[in-house]
């Protein structure tokens, strides 16, 4: 079985966000967190999904079940309608991403039980700060 752990945040000052996820199959473990310049909070979590989800299909580690975890309320209520008002585009791609799996599960956890992914995310954060302020310090 595959674990997915996915998460996202956003830098409104800078108008970044970070999009993060966290694969675990058996006993190994791959992670990435990416930048996006996407100032919609909720479209960066169907984002990080997606992106993972693409990762897995591109590694050929999609012949598991996998089961998705998720701190975005509105990313797993929306797979389980199959329906969302305002990131339908998003969700379809993801929605036939999934079709490439034997079979799927979509849960909602708390950031608590989240710190993986979320820690991802706030890592790439406070490294596009430093790096932001290093440019403008050096001038």
């Amino acid at each position: 079985m595959i674990k997915l752990y996915t998460d996202a945040g956003l830098n409104t000052n800078l108008n970044l966000g970070v999009v993060a996820y966290v694969i675990r199959i058996n006993d190994n473990i791959y992670k990435e967190a990416l930048v996006h310049n996407n100032p919609d909070n909720h479209y960066l979590e169907f984002l990080a999904l997606k992106l993972a989800l693409k990762k897995i299909i591109e590694e050929n580690w999609n012949n598991e079940i996998i089961l998705i975890h998720s701190d975005s309320q509105i990313v797993i209520d929306s797979i389980d309608k199959q329906y969302s008002k305002h990131y339908q585009p998003i969700l379809d791609d993801i929605l036939t991403e999934l079709t490439s799996f034997p079979s799927y599960f979509a849960k909602h956890i708390a950031d608590k039980d989240n710190r993986e992914a979320h820690s991802l995310v706030h890592q790439k954060m406070l490294n596009i700060r430093r790096h932001v302020d290093m440019m403008i310090n050096s001038f």
